[in-house]
């Protein structure tokens, strides 16, 4: 059995793991005050809206992801096909 890091059984991170962490960031804000002050999803379900853009970078967004500027978040969201 081979352990070492270039094994093909070591998971990798893909770029396409970002709208999955988006989806697990809203489920998880549903059900913890303190994100949900931040971001939540709308009532039709087909959306979210960031409430308070200082908690959201401060709190939420490092649990998840390693950006540090909502401008940065936001360009991500966009090349995944997200719209205002």
């Amino acid at each position: 059995i081979n352990l070492s890091a270039s094994s093909s059984s070591t998971p990798r991170r893909t770029k396409s793991e970002f709208p999955i962490k988006v989806y697990a960031m809203l489920e998880l804000a549903d059900n913890i005050f303190e994100f949900a002050q931040a971001v939540t999803w709308l009532p039709h379900g087909r959306a979210f809206k960031i409430h308070d853009k200082v908690k959201f970078m401060n709190k939420v967004v490092p649990v998840f992801f390693n950006q540090t500027k909502i401008r940065s978040f936001n360009r991500q969201l966009y090349m995944w096909g997200f719209r205002r």
